[in-house]
């Protein structure tokens, strides 16, 4: 398992393709910031100039990277809201996203006393899911670099249960601020397979990334999100943070480790 924006991480076969290439990452980068301040500072103004290491890079990126990281298993987290029950039944098999798994799980709350019939329904009548689904359904969201739990784009995935298949277009004040007392915020580390569709060649660009900052450029590997699909009977979870614990507030700062790295440039 290796984590995209960690040299330190990656495999012999990784590492040696990005040392035989290390000249034309590090031309590539150190043009593309050149071009891109000459861009910005340019007066008159001045369009992008083309990066006369591109043509070459893409090639080596989305023909022999990508190619590499296809049979690669990499770190990924996800970002939600769970009960303890969930917990338990997300560590023994990941599930896909669909209307009958928010149903099931929102059968559960009912169950236990968490939301009345009323208040389920209500949440999965007006769940996107129904007009969303092909962009939705049968994946697993996650994100390819670790970000603190206060980041704006995962808060308010921690802040409610069920994320954006509940709340996102939920009407009722009351029924929102019971999604928010319903369990408690957890990043679920991942580990998980590149086959899917374009995943690999979607890391293939933290992987340069990282690469080229080892080679003393100043660039910060940004991470994607990556949906997990066929691969998902093969993922598995590695750990749950829970808000509380230690290595919650930690994480992206301190935790996992080399993690710090990625605040600096």
């Amino acid at each position: 398992m290796i984590d995209t924006w960690d040299p330190e991480s990656f495999s012999s076969e990784i590492t040696h393709i990005l040392n035989n290439n290390s000249e034309l990452i590090f031309n590539y980068f150190t043009e593309d910031l050149k071009l891109m301040e000459e861009h910005l500072n340019s007066s008159p103004y001045q369009s992008l100039k083309p990066n006369q290491f591109w043509f070459t890079y893409s090639n080596f990126k989305e023909n022999k990277l990508t190619l590499i990281l296809k049979s690669s298993r990499i770190r990924v987290w996800h970002y939600t809201r769970l009960t303890d029950d969930e917990v338990n039944m997300m560590c023994q098999k990941l599930v896909p996203s669909s209307l009958d798994y928010l149903q099931l799980r929102l059968d559960s709350l009912v169950s236990n006393d968490l939301l009345n019939k009323a208040e389920s329904k209500l949440v999965f009548n007006q769940s996107p899911y129904h007009a969303q689904g092909k962009i939705r359904f049968n994946m697993l969201w996650s994100t390819t670099v670790p970000l603190p739990s206060n980041e704006s784009g995962v808060s308010p995935l921690l802040e409610s249960w069920g994320g954006e298949s509940a709340y996102f277009w939920l009407s009722d004040k009351i029924v929102k601020t019971k999604l928010k007392k319903i369990g408690l915020p957890r990043i679920i580390e991942i580990e998980t397979a590149l086959s899917d569709g374009l995943n690999a060649f979607s890391v293939s660009k933290t992987v340069l990334q990282a690469w080229a900052k080892k080679l003393g450029v100043s660039v910060a590997p940004s991470g994607s999100d990556l949906a997990i699909k066929e691969s998902i009977e093969k993922a598995k979870v590695v750990k749950v943070h829970t808000e509380g614990q230690r290595s919650f507030n930690a994480l992206a700062k301190t935790y996992p480790k080399n993690a710090q790295k990625l605040l600096s440039e």
